[in-house]
Order: structure tokens, then sequence, then C-alpha cells
């Protein structure tokens, strides 16, 4: 329940950044604004899940659960659904800051660096 109220902070991002840019950019950033949550989602699956929550190296990184695998406990799926909320929203955020500033691949590039890199060393 808690994982798609965060979620839904989506919603309310693409409604500021769509007033706070000019009409010819509005449906670049909501573009950006939806391409971020699903690319975060592939990042987040394929490595993120994995650096956050993988069996520890040293303390800084998980080096097991990448792709998926493991995750097959009853509340695995609710946790990954969760943290994955919070690293899309984490990268949407940045979406105002950089609107109409910043290119559409220089965006999602950053994007999936923050999704499965940035975020999940700091959940770790």
């Amino acid at each position: 329940w808690a994982g798609s109220l965060v979620f839904f902070m989506h919603c309310g991002f693409a409604m500021l950044s769509a007033g706070a840019v000019r009409v010819k950019n509005t449906k670049n950033i909501l573009m950006c604004i939806l391409l971020d949550a699903c690319m975060c989602a592939v990042a987040w699956w394929l490595l993120g899940f994995g650096f956050a929550y993988g069996e520890d190296a040293g303390g800084f990184i998980g080096t097991t659960g990448f792709v998926g695998i493991g995750i097959g406990s009853d509340f695995a799926y609710q946790e990954f659904f969760f943290q994955f909320a919070f690293a899309a929203t984490a990268a949407t955020i940045v979406s105002g800051a950089v609107a109409e500033r910043a290119s559409f691949e220089a965006y999602l590039s950053y994007s999936f660096f923050l999704s499965v890199w940035v975020y999940p060393v700091l959940v770790h």
C-alpha cells in the first residue's frame, strides 16, 4: 500500500513539471517522467536490488540478487516494489531541476545511473 502511494508521487511530479515548463516542452517532460519510471523498473530489477539488498561484500555493496534471482519469499516482492518506487521517485525529483536544460538522452542516462548505482549504494 505504501509503495503505491510513493509511486503515485510521479503524477504530482508530472503536473508540477508540466506547469513549470513552456508549452512546447510539456510533452518532453511528461515523456521523461514516464520513461524515468520505466527505466528505473528495469534498472532496479537488473542491478539495483542486488546492489542494495544482496549479500554484503565488505559493507559497501551487495553481490547477489541480480536480475531478480532470489526474489521469491513472501515479502520480497512487496519490498522490491516499495524500494523500486523510492528509487524511481529519487530519479524523478531531478527531472524538474533539469527541465528544458538537459537533452532527452542525457536525462535518461542520468536516470539509469541514479537508479542502478547511486540509490542502491546509499540504501545498502
